[in-house]
């Protein structure tokens, strides 16, 4: 998240643009004969993520190769988006994202073939394939998972998204301590703290809304002692991500990774977290089911 609206009117525009989101997200993850076209969403994220990130290996200097990163890291969300629609070979009973490996000897054979040779450029371009279309996968993946993906997929973004917003308002609020002032210096420990105690909440609330309306047959694993730990780890997993994003965006000395959100700024702005935060549900989910 970035808190860089500190005033009413760059709040009003935060919140319009989050109803615009919520609502399209939401009829993708829950429609059923809409899974073809949420891998698409999720594809054309990626790809805008990707364009970010070029852009900032660009500002710093790098001879970025876009085609090949963007072409690389949207056909491996196609891939991995094409496995579960065939569950080849029982595929999604498996914890991988599959095509990474090809993803990325693509990149380096690219670069060997270049005219200009770069490691550096070369281990920035691998990076941003793992890091946006690799993470980025597991939100597919997750939603594959039959009779309960839509479900995690939701839980996933109401944790993250209600972490980011608790994080925001205690931070302005009561933020004393900083909590990484070379990356990101309007962080506070604080923040971070409200950040827990607002998924942890919005995770409560979705409880309550699952026992009212009877909606335990599509939430798995449906109870306080499950629901609650994971919403307070995907809080710690993806703060860490929206650290590492800005101390991407500081290198490459920019503020926002794009406009193509009003208020909210780019695709990796808004979605820093969750390219954290959703191996992390798939694995501790996981873990969950083999445990319990």
């Amino acid at each position: 998240m970035n808190p860089n609206c500190d005033n009413s009117g760059g709040t009003l525009v935060r919140l319009a643009t989050a109803l615009v989101l919520a609502p399209t997200a939401l009829l993708l993850i829950w429609i059923p004969f809409l899974q073809v076209p949420l891998i698409l969403f999720v594809a054309a994220l990626v790809v805008q993520g990707l364009r970010e990130y070029c852009d900032m290996l660009e500002a710093m200097g790098l001879p970025t190769l876009r085609r090949t990163v963007l072409a690389a890291g949207g056909g491996l969300i196609l891939w991995n988006g094409g496995m579960v629609l065939t569950d080849w070979n029982g595929w999604t009973a498996h914890p991988v994202v599959t095509g990474i490996s090809a993803a990325v000897m693509l990149v380096m054979v690219a670069h060997l073939l270049s005219p200009v040779h770069s490691l550096q450029a070369l281990a920035a371009d691998v990076l941003g394939v793992a890091y946006i279309a690799g993470l980025g996968s597991y939100l597919v993946i997750i939603h594959g998972w039959a009779g309960m993906g839509p479900a995690l997929v939701t839980l996933l973004l109401v944790a993250v998204a209600w972490s980011d917003t608790g994080a925001y308002f205690v931070g302005r609020a009561f933020g004393r301590h900083k909590m990484a002032p070379r990356t990101s210096p309007k962080k506070s420990w604080e923040g971070a703290a409200g950040g827990v105690l607002g998924a942890v909440a919005a995770a409560a609330v979705l409880l309550g809304l699952i026992r009212l309306f009877g909606w335990e047959q599509a939430y798995p694993l449906a109870c306080w002692p499950v629901y609650l730990p994971l919403a307070a780890a995907l809080s710690v997993v993806g703060q860490f991500g929206d650290l590492i994003e800005s101390m991407i965006k500081r290198e490459a000395g920019i503020k926002d990774s794009s406009g193509i959100f009003p208020g909210h700024g780019g695709v990796l702005d808004r979605c820093d977290g969750i390219l954290f935060a959703a191996p992390a549900l798939y694995y501790l989910f996981y873990g969950l089911r083999a445990l319990l």
